[in-house]
């Protein structure tokens, strides 16, 4: 794992439990979130990738980083940020069972989380996720830490720096 995706994850973590007010898909925390982004943070909008945006942002803090970092609000809009990038970050579809702590990991149910495990050999990992419930809706309104197989990622990137 790069040190900065050691980091994202350490900060991922700080933040499980944090949860949104009354299912407005707000709240003094989660606002925070959605101010890394590129949308208004004070309005009501889904925050799963402001929740990542948001984790690399303060991994960023007090480093000098050749790529720009995410802001877009859009789980799926990830990847494209990824690709646009120079070779600090690795962006790879369909990658089975190529997914570590630190990687940002996006499903094919246009929700995204940070890697917290490897998969197991049944295919199962673990995944720090913003706007998530126990059901592991992309609705959910809380930051927790969900089991995911690897057929639900649509893609995975991961930082190299």
């Amino acid at each position: 794992m790069s040190d900065l995706a050691s980091k994202i994850l350490a900060i991922a973590e700080k933040e499980i439990g944090v949860h949104e007010i009354d299912g407005t898909n707000c709240g003094p925390r989660v606002n925070e979130y959605k101010a890394a982004t590129n949308l208004p943070a004070d309005q009501p909008w889904p925050w799963c990738a402001a929740y990542v945006c948001f984790c690399v942002r303060e991994a960023m803090k007090g480093g000098t980083y050749t790529f720009k970092r995410p802001t877009t609000a859009g789980a799926w809009d990830l990847e494209r940020w990824s690709k646009e990038q120079d070779r600090s970050t690795w962006t790879k579809r369909n990658p089975g069972d190529d997914i570590q702590p630190g990687d940002i990991v996006i499903y094919k149910f246009s929700h995204v989380g940070i890697a917290q495990t490897s998969p197991n050999s049944k295919g199962n990992f673990r995944a720090c996720e913003g706007n998530t419930d126990g059901e592991g809706s992309r609705e959910g309104g809380a930051v927790m830490i969900k089991t995911r197989h690897i057929s639900k990622v649509k893609t995975r990137i991961r930082f190299t720096v």
